[in-house]
């Protein structure tokens, strides 16, 4: 609770680097895009043939041209690549606007607002709200400690689940 703020009665604190909330579905960055999708692209077995008849085509002196095998080749992985690419764009724009939510966060007695990807203290979640999957439900304004969850943008499953509130030993 307030993990940046050292604990009462120490005399030394040496703050902790603690990972961020952040929520990663896309599978690119700028940097590994060009490699890791070639990678994925030719694991597929008609590109991986299509690769090595192009090859073959290259190094032996066959009858017909490598642009036969070599244009279709490079037409197929570009457009595929353009298409992932801008999907994975898509992906980052969803993260971003996921990552960017406001939350209530608890902190030494107050109530503030947050945002997702920042979060590591007591959240305070309202009825209808948006919140990290990854809390522990402590407790809730019912008497038996129950909560209903619907966890559609995480599982697809529009139906409510009933979460408990930890119990005190």
């Amino acid at each position: 609770i307030g993990h940046k703020v050292p604990p009462p009665g120490t005399e030394a604190y040496i703050p902790q680097r603690y990972p961020d909330n952040r929520i990663i579905s896309s599978k690119y960055t700028f940097w590994n895009f060009i490699p890791k999708n070639l990678f994925e692209q030719f694991r597929r077995i008609a590109n991986f043939y299509f690769l090595i008849i192009f090859l073959v085509q290259l190094i032996i002196d066959t009858p017909t041209s490598p642009i036969t095998s070599g244009l279709p080749l490079f037409f197929v992985i570009t457009v595929t690549a353009i298409k992932q690419g801008y999907e994975d764009w898509l992906r980052h724009k969803a993260d971003n606007a996921v990552n960017q939510c406001p939350v209530h966060v608890v902190r030494m007695g107050l109530i503030s607002f947050m945002i997702f990807k920042n979060v590591g203290d007591v959240v305070l979640v309202k009825e209808d709200e948006t919140f990290p999957c990854d809390l522990i439900l402590l407790s809730t304004s019912r008497d038996d400690g129950t909560c209903f969850v619907t966890t559609a943008s995480l599982d697809g499953e529009s139906s409510h689940k009933v979460t408990d509130a930890q119990r005190s030993p």
